[in-house]
């Protein structure tokens, strides 16, 4: 056995090897005139989606950026105004309750008047009601003291001489009174 004859022996059948090489031609010249030219298209236009995708999220991220800046100068703006309604509303309560204050005051002075007036106006009447019912009460007790004295003859004598006694005195004073110059 020769080194020739051994596993190392390679052979070359060229009509099978130009075979394989012009099939193989034939492959890459194929997949190179009809597959090539839609991988690449396919490739264009994912290559440009992605490009589109890029420009719109780069788009998106300063519309967001301007949306923050935007919604951060309207939440102070925001701050602000309800800062300042705030205070025109403390401002306006401090008003009216003022305001309130003033006209409560001047409706008790109002009702404290009425009052005193009306208590002016009852004490009155009770004063001139208390003064009749007096007077009749002391005309009642005086007619009634007068009828129990002169219920007897001596009494109504006693009566009678009184009268006439003090009638003297003051006819006395009357003449006096008459006489002088």
């Amino acid at each position: 056995m020769s080194e020739r004859d051994g596993i190392y022996d390679i052979t070359w059948n060229w009509p099978v090897f130009l075979s394989q090489l012009l099939g193989f031609a034939v492959i890459v010249g194929a997949l190179v005139e009809w597959v090539v030219p839609q991988v690449k298209t396919a490739m264009l236009r994912s290559q440009q989606t992605i490009r589109g995708q890029l420009e719109e999220s780069s788009q998106a991220t300063a519309r967001l950026a301007a949306a923050e800046r935007a919604f951060a100068e309207a939440a102070a703006t925001a701050r602000t105004e309800v800062a300042q309604i705030h205070e025109e509303a403390r401002a306006d309560a401090e008003r009216i309750i003022a305001e309130l204050r003033r006209t409560a005051a001047a409706e008790v002075a109002r009702v404290r008047g009425y009052g005193e007036d009306r208590v002016a106006q009852v004490n009155r009447q009770l004063r001139a009601e208390l003064g009749q019912d007096l007077t009749a009460a002391v005309l009642d007790r005086t007619e009634l003291v007068v009828a129990e004295r002169l219920d007897s003859p001596e009494a109504v004598s006693d009566s009678i001489d009184r009268f006439l006694d003090e009638l003297a005195v003051h006819a006395g004073r009357a003449e006096e009174i008459r006489n002088s110059p």
